[in-house]
């Protein structure tokens, strides 16, 4: 079975959980901004941003490594057990240090009581998410994402319930986050129960192992850190300077980015071991094309999505956050350029990874990161957050092109640019047909648009028709494959 396929799976199931995850998560927070409002969202969207800066932290790369190592040593059971327990153990410790230390800090910031007793609430939904990271890199390796969804829409079921139970009963933030961290603990408890079998996730001590696991992570971590100054410190630093009502606009947009982004890293996530196989067993030519293949398929997602939001982006905020929230459209429209900037990104950036030179990255991500807080501290004072969109929008722009820069200067590889440019082409075409359909009922304008697309895509032979043939024929695949 070839790996278009293989692809296509995987990423087609993980596909359909996260439509309908997403859903939900739409659904939750459609009844979080009518039920906080822009100040009670505001403080909602600081406690993320702060805790993720611990999340970030806490990651220094071990979960892009545990995929690129279980890919390398693929098929040896005795050594997979070792990398997964190891890996799992060292997670578990450290998250328990210094996560439970995040809420204990901002005690002692000058953020109000409900921020404060927020970030206790919420402390259970990063704890769930930093071991399930270990547990879905186990899934990515056996290519079983169907088992990541299914755990996915099971969490998110419980959160939306809990949140629309809270909502009818008038309660406030903190009993909200507090439930939102029961589906997160649920999520990660199903997904476990799920992949126990097909590794060892028992305890294992082992300092030998974790000194080279953190040894070779350690580049990907520091790009982490950096990362998280320009990806985090905008929201962050609006939370100390500009009103909570500011913050939850801000957030309100940011969280539909943060929904949007989850694919190409859904995707990425699968293709790093197929990509570290293949560089680590000289198949150059196989590597290239998958890479080729990803930059296309990012592209061709990536473009309609962000043409269509440049038209109907108010009316998708209107519509998913409420009336108060309308003023948030203007601020998607920027964010939106970011996305497509990070659809492409993820692909140079793992490509990276399996060619194992993340240390060229590094000065790459100290740079940006530099330029991105000077930025928000010089203008977010002045401008708010028009001016953290925008150096958002910068930020992830040049990340994008400089990793891309780098993964094909190393690889050798050209991009396929006339595919990538029919997709351009028809994105336009598609949002100047639905430009006279933006004010009407929202699906209107969604599917008349994801028609257009589709026909030019095909039209204009973006995509080959073997391909496309190839992705569709499902019917063949009774069951998902095990490959490995």
């Amino acid at each position: 079975m070839s790996e278009t396929r293989i692809l296509a799976w995987n990423t087609g199931v993980q596909a359909v959980g996260k439509l309908l995850s997403t859903a939900l998560g739409v659904i939750m927070i459609a009844l979080m901004t009518r039920r906080l409002g822009q100040d009670g969202f505001g403080i909602y969207t600081s406690a993320i941003a702060y805790f993720q800066v611990f999340a970030l932290l806490l990651d220094l790369g071990i979960n892009v490594m545990l995929v690129q190592m279980l890919g390398e040593h693929r098929g040896d059971a005795k050594a997979e057990d070792r990398i997964v327990s190891a890996t799992f153990t060292l997670r578990l410790v450290s998250s328990l240090v210094i996560l439970t230390a995040a809420p204990l800090i901002g005690l002692l910031l000058n953020y109000p009581w409900e921020l404060k007793l927020t970030l206790f609430a919420i402390w259970g939904s990063f704890i769930s998410t930093a071991l399930n990271q270990i547990v879905v890199g186990v899934q990515q390796r056996h290519l079983k994402m169907q088992m990541v969804a299914i755990s996915e829409i099971a969490g998110r079921i419980i959160m939306v319930a809990g949140v629309a139970l809270a909502v009818y009963l008038g309660w406030g933030l903190v009993p909200i986050v507090f439930l939102i961290s029961i589906g997160g603990l649920a999520n990660f408890a199903i997904n476990f129960w799920f992949a126990h079998h097909l590794a060892c996730f028992g305890w294992n001590w082992d300092p030998i192992f974790w000194r080279s696991l953190l040894r070779r992570a350690w580049p990907i971590g520091i790009s982490i850190i950096f990362n998280l100054i320009y990806y985090r410190a905008d929201t962050l630093v609006l939370s100390f300077v500009r009103p909570m009502s500011e913050v939850g606009v801000y957030g309100a947009s940011y969280r539909v980015l943060e929904i949007l982004i989850t694919f190409p890293f859904m995707y990425a996530g699968i293709l790093l071991p197929l990509l570290a196989h293949s560089w680590a067993s000289g198949d150059k030519k196989h590597f290239a094309n998958l890479i080729r293949n990803s930059f296309v398929s990012m592209i061709l997602l990536a473009a309609p999505i962000v043409a269509g939001t440049l038209v109907i982006g108010t009316q998708i905020m209107t519509l998913v956050a409420g009336p108060e929230f309308a003023v948030s459209g203007p601020i998607l429209k920027i964010l939106i350029l970011a996305v497509g900037a990070i659809f492409l990104g993820t692909v140079s950036s793992h490509a990276i990874v399996a060619l194992d030179a993340q240390r060229k990255t590094m000065p790459l991500y100290i740079a940006v990161a530099i330029a991105a807080l000077a930025g928000y501290l010089i203008f977010i004072p002045t401008y708010g957050i028009f001016a953290a969109a925008w150096l958002t929008v910068f930020s992830e722009a040049v990340i994008a092109l400089g990793t891309t820069l780098i993964s094909l200067k190393l690889s050798g590889i050209s991009l396929p640019w006339w595919p990538m440019a029919k997709c351009l082409v028809a994105s336009m075409i598609m949002a100047l047909a639905i430009l006279p359909l933006a004010d009407m009922w929202l699906p209107i304008p969604i599917l008349v648009g994801a028609a257009i697309y589709f026909a030019l895509v095909v039209a204009f032979g973006a995509v080959s028709k073997s391909t496309i043939k190839e992705l569709l024929s499902f019917r063949r695949m009774p069951s998902p494959p095990d490959v490995f």
